[in-house]
């Protein structure tokens, strides 16, 4: 029962601190709590957990799809970059509306922020060879080690909920501070900021696959 804990204690604190990074998904979490309000930032980080679960049961299973169809890793990497864009260039043509945005309930609006959350989190090509890097650290020690269903499980939950804990920090201190952030930012300035924010990690995953 310990070795359990640990493992999900462990891996949560792992997960929390690797979803840290500034990325896409912090992004579309920020952007969708303050425009469309709380309820809408928590279904774009659930949606972007979804991933986590989905990719720590490939490694756990050992199924190494990058090593074996490295053309699959290459793939996910080009296909973000047009998602990035189309992000990026919709944020900044959104029309201009005046006052504080309003919250968005609806159940299409639900769908369509879990599924940008499951979209961004989906193409993010570093996500199975990072749970995979972990699990062979795992391997060294036996109290980590992941074989039976209930270690499994503590890991794939160790996973997703270190990223929806880190994410709904973020929900939170956005929330909270709403009333001043948008005291100081307006929001056709934030749009900018998100918009050249996609173009500008766009650009950057470009340049990376030239140079690699």
């Amino acid at each position: 029962m310990l070795s359990l804990l640990l493992l999900f204690l462990l891996t949560f604190l792992i997960s929390f601190v690797g979803s840290l990074h500034p990325g896409p998904i912090s992004f579309s979490v920020i952007e969708a709590t303050l425009r469309r309000g709380l309820r809408q930032g928590i279904w774009v980080a659930v949606g972007s957990c979804v991933p986590e679960v989905i990719y720590g049961l490939l490694a756990v299973r050992g199924v190494r799809l990058f090593e074996q169809m490295p053309e699959l890793y290459r793939g996910l990497q080009i296909a973000i970059v047009p998602v990035m864009l189309i992000l990026g260039i919709l944020a900044l043509r959104r029309p201009k509306a005046a006052g504080t945005p309003v919250a968005s309930e609806t159940v299409v609006a639900s769908q369509f922020s879990f599924g940008k959350g499951l979209t961004l989190s989906l193409l993010n090509p570093q996500l199975l060879p990072f749970w995979l890097v972990i699990l062979v650290y795992y391997g060294r020690y036996e109290a980590l080690h992941v074989a039976t269903l209930a270690q499994q499980i503590a890991f794939v939950a160790g996973a997703s909920l270190g990223a929806f804990a880190l994410l709904a920090l973020c929900i939170w201190l956005v929330h909270r501070r709403r009333e001043r952030i948008e005291r100081y930012l307006r929001p056709e300035l934030f749009d900018r900021i998100i918009g050249w924010s996609f173009i500008g990690l766009a650009i950057w995953q470009s340049f990376t696959l030239f140079f690699t």
